[in-house]
């Protein structure tokens, strides 16, 4: 697979937009820490990092897990440019890019991804030598994870290079049916359909079951 790759990713307080060209080298790359301004300051980098690159042939989102709203303004942004350059969007577990980022910097070695999930808890995910997750996400206390776990945000650098190299071995989307409802609740079982799976369709994942509950008449 040759071309370039816009990366998007806005699965923690980061928002992050980066192309890379087809040896995954950086072109350009922007990013902004505020959990709360995600909407306000997506438009405004996208359209300096657009402007400073040339135009992608792939657009790879982090989908999550992540908080509810601010996931949904990377994966909007990442179809909305999809559907107007009428290019490809892939998603990609934001832990496996964290993954990709702690394997460049530690080769040969299983790895423990945790990031905040706020209320006390952590995303979490593990993976062994080969890079493949072999469990999670999952959502949950953070003594669930390892001790030594890697704790980062997701970047869309690495959202971006993932992708590439996904493309680059002929992997193809999984067509996960992730069990969630309107509210993003997770019985579960969305871990284990996403068990193996690297390339997603841009769908959020949130793992978290909703605080509102319906009364039971």
């Amino acid at each position: 697979m040759d071309g370039v790759i816009l990366g998007i990713d806005t699965s923690s307080a980061l928002t992050s937009v980066a192309v890379i060209d087809d040896d995954g080298e950086v072109v350009i790359a922007r990013e902004h820490v505020d959990p709360r301004r995600h909407a306000e300051v997506i438009g405004p980098m996208l359209a300096e990092v657009v402007a400073g690159a040339p135009r992608a042939s792939v657009v790879a989102c982090g989908v999550g897990p992540g908080p509810y709203t601010g996931l949904r303004v990377g994966i909007a942004t990442a179809l909305a440019v999809g559907a107007g350059w009428g290019v490809p969007v892939h998603g990609l577990c934001s832990l496996d890019a964290v993954a990709a980022q702690a394997r460049a910097g530690m080769p040969g070695q299983p790895i423990t991804v945790a990031v905040d999930a706020r209320r006390s808890e952590v995303y979490w995910a593990r993976y062994d030598v080969e890079g493949r997750r072999v469990e999670g996400p999952r959502v949950g206390p953070a003594a669930d994870a390892e001790a030594d776990a890697v704790t980062s945000h997701p970047h869309a650098v690495w959202v971006a290079r993932r992708v590439l190299e996904l493309l680059r071995e002929g992997r193809v989307p999984s067509n996960v049916n992730a069990p969630l409802d309107a509210h993003g609740a997770d019985t579960g079982a969305t871990a284990d359909a996403l068990a193996g799976a690297e390339l997603l369709v841009p769908r959020p994942l949130y793992l978290r079951r909703p605080d509102a509950v319906a009364a039971v008449p």
